[in-house]
């Protein structure tokens, strides 16, 4: 993965083998899924062919393959969570932005974070019963929904055992934050 410091020209040659690999695992899941492939002209006024997708067929694998990426990365979301990583560390870690996009609604780097693995915020679903991202607490084994960061962990985190030392923790380096503010 680049360093987010490297220069853009190594950002550029990162993401163009990440597009390059993604059009490899969606050729190949089409290919496994028995999708034919068509030729057809590389540009226009180019006598040069591609072998490649029916277009339909590419986007359904493609969209396949996202909805396939968003699972894992759900899991390895709930697995930094697991481990002890803040909503901070983990937004850091995706490359999300406040409001990006719709995934990635937020006023900080934090929120961004939480709506990319709870989901968009201003869903009829999302309004009605509040969002919630599942994991269990390595420190008191109990099972988490995770709220996000409006209220804090102490409200925000609920299943923690009462003696957790984890939430313990988690508490206090949120009170000592409120109480650094002017």
């Amino acid at each position: 993965m680049p360093d987010p410091a490297s220069g853009p020209d190594e950002r550029a040659k990162h993401f163009a083998a990440i597009r390059d690999h993604a059009r490899q695992a969606v050729a190949g899941l089409a290919r496994d899924c028995g999708a034919e492939f068509i030729t057809r002209k590389a540009d226009r006024g180019s006598g040069m062919t591609d072998r490649d997708l029916e277009p339909l067929t590419g986007a359904r694998a493609t969209r396949d393959i996202e909805l396939g990426a968003r699972h894992a990365a759900r899991g390895y979301i709930r697995q930094a969570r697991e481990a002890g990583h803040s909503w901070d560390q983990i937004g850091h870690a995706l490359g999300v932005a406040p409001n990006a996009d719709a995934d990635q609604t937020g006023l900080s780097v934090a929120e961004a974070a939480y709506t990319y693995a709870a989901g968009n915020p201003y869903t009829n679903t999302a309004v009605r019963y509040g969002r919630s991202f599942a994991w269990r607490c390595r420190s008191c084994d109990q099972a988490i929904s995770d709220r996000g960061l409006i209220a804090g962990p102490a409200d925000g985190e609920v299943g923690h055992s009462e003696a957790c030392p984890r939430l313990a923790a988690a508490v206090a380096e949120w009170d000592a934050g409120w109480e650094a503010e002017p």
